[in-house]
């Protein structure tokens, strides 16, 4: 994450300099066709070759289009892990250089955001970013079971229907595959994926700020980093408080087993509602954000309860800061904190 200079701090717009046109012609998939009477499959881009060139044009411009490419190409190549370092790139491009990332805002029209929205949009491309993260993005390492995708999770738990010509993964198998990845695997799986949930979340926020009403539309990244996020919480024991390790009664009144890390695979996602963690709490805001996007985009309450949202985690200084700055005064002279919290 770098700036590329005081007089262009986002670099040069390279739309039509040769590296991107390559760019564009590497990213395109190859389409079904005849020959003679034979029918050769489509394939998809060589996502090798993809990243490579998209790296070529981020080396050069904080262009956004280069990232969404480079994001979709990562989880084929690095999965979680790699889609994580291109969603904080586009966060970093966002929040600090918003007046001149590419695609810039249209000087000639009032600074309309429209080529950068579509851009961002992109980042939730059901046949590309979200197809690869719920396809080919690994949540398992095993050995024994080898690497275990969302879309498989789905289709044994019968959530998916599996293809003509596809097997059902068993659930003992799934379960067996979370528990046979070596622990310390599956915590960069979940640090990863709870990244890239707060990188997109916070790219939405920006929008929320920037050009509130008129953003781009993140709900299917945003709902599947979330079940993500959420299944390997339980498979790391992340999102248990540590007085249920013990298996003790759960308010309800219901027997708690104790969680050891590794999980079944069928349990992995919470029941609906439910709120036991942060990562919790900040889905439900997500959600019900993107409800009043979509019913009610003239509604002040997404810009607040985004606002609201960023705070999550915040400690008491931080969100008084935030939330009213002239209070923090007041909290430091009844405190006796001299210093100045500014950081």
């Amino acid at each position: 994450m770098k700036t590329h200079g005081d007089e262009s701090p986002s670099g040069e717009n390279l739309e039509y300099d040769p590296a991107f046109t390559a760019m564009e012609l590497e990213a395109q998939p190859e389409e079904e066709r005849q020959a003679g009477s034979e029918i050769v499959a489509g394939s998809d881009p060589d996502y090798k070759a993809l990243a490579q060139k998209a790296r070529e044009v981020l080396d050069r411009s904080h262009e956004i289009r280069a990232a969404v490419y480079l994001a979709d190409s990562e989880l084929r190549i690095n999965g979680l892990e790699g889609f994580a370092e291109v969603t904080g790139f586009i966060r970093f491009c966002l929040e600090e250089h918003w007046n001149t990332c590419h695609p810039e805002l249209d000087a000639d029209d009032d600074d309309d955001p429209t080529m950068r929205i579509n851009a961002v949009t992109n980042l939730a491309g059901r046949s590309t970013v979200v197809r690869s993260l719920r396809r080919w993005a690994p949540l398992t390492n095993s050995r024994a079971f080898g690497q275990v995708t969302l879309r498989d999770i789905e289709v044994s738990n019968g959530d998916t229907p599996p293809a003509d010509d596809e097997t059902p993964m068993p659930m003992a198998d799934v379960q067996a595959a979370f528990k046979d990845t070596p622990a310390e695997q599956l915590t960069a799986y979940y640090e990863a994926a709870k990244s890239a949930f707060e990188d997109v979340n916070a790219i939405d926020a920006v929008f929320l700020e920037k050009t509130p009403g008129f953003g781009p539309t993140l709900d299917p990244l945003q709902k599947m980093l979330g079940d993500v996020v959420q299944i390997l919480a339980k498979e790391t024991g992340a999102d248990q408080p540590a007085a249920e390790d013990s298996g003790e009664d759960t308010a309800d009144g219901t027997s708690q087993a104790p969680q050891s890390g590794g999980g079944a695979g069928g349990s992995a996602v919470s029941a609906p509602g439910q709120i036991a963690s942060a990562a919790d709490v900040a889905s439900a805001l997500d959600s019900i954000i993107a409800y009043y996007k979509r019913n009610e985009p003239s509604s002040p309450l997404p810009i607040l309860l985004a606002r609201a949202r960023r705070l999550i985690g915040a400690d008491f200084l931080t969100i008084v800061n935030d939330i009213a700055p002239l209070g923090l005064e007041n909290v430091n002279l009844v405190g006796g904190i001299e210093e100045d919290y500014s950081e």
